[in-house]
């Protein structure tokens, strides 16, 4: 399944669970080594903002971890892609890409040491205005 469509479908999963008002600002695709993806989608009603990982059969994620987890690649993915000027098209995050930016982009390294703190915050907001209780456990 193309990614378009896969982030389609996951997109009309996501809009079943937002609230009165809000509509799906964005999903952040997230691939784990094996395979499994985690779908971060971000609903915004003027500037509130909450957020839900989804799993790839459109079941929310949990578990606190792996929200974490999810929040922090996609995050440095994005923030590797600005630095090595790797366009805006959507894009799976994963820790290969990181790896492979690293390789080519010397700045890549830097400009991910530079936004750990930002990442950190990101997760604090998503972890905060989460739409449902996470576990500690998976």
């Amino acid at each position: 399944m193309a990614l378009s469509d896969d982030l389609a479908r996951i997109a009309g999963a996501a809009s079943a669970r937002a609230a009165p008002g809000e509509e799906v600002a964005a999903i952040l695709v997230t691939e784990y080594a094996d395979g499994e993806r985690t779908y971060l989608c971000a609903f915004g009603e003027g500037a509130r903002r909450t957020w839900l990982a989804l799993r790839g059969d459109g079941e929310p994620v949990l578990s606190r971890d792996r929200v974490r987890e999810a929040v922090s690649v996609a995050a440095l993915c994005e923030v590797a892609a600005d630095a090595a000027g790797d366009g805006a098209e959507p894009r799976v995050a994963r820790l290969a890409y990181l790896d492979e930016l690293g390789a080519k982009e010397p700045s890549v390294a830097a400009a991910i040491r530079e936004a750990v703190a930002a990442v950190d915050e990101l997760t604090r907001e998503v972890e905060s205005h989460y739409k449902l209780p996470l576990s500690d456990s998976d």
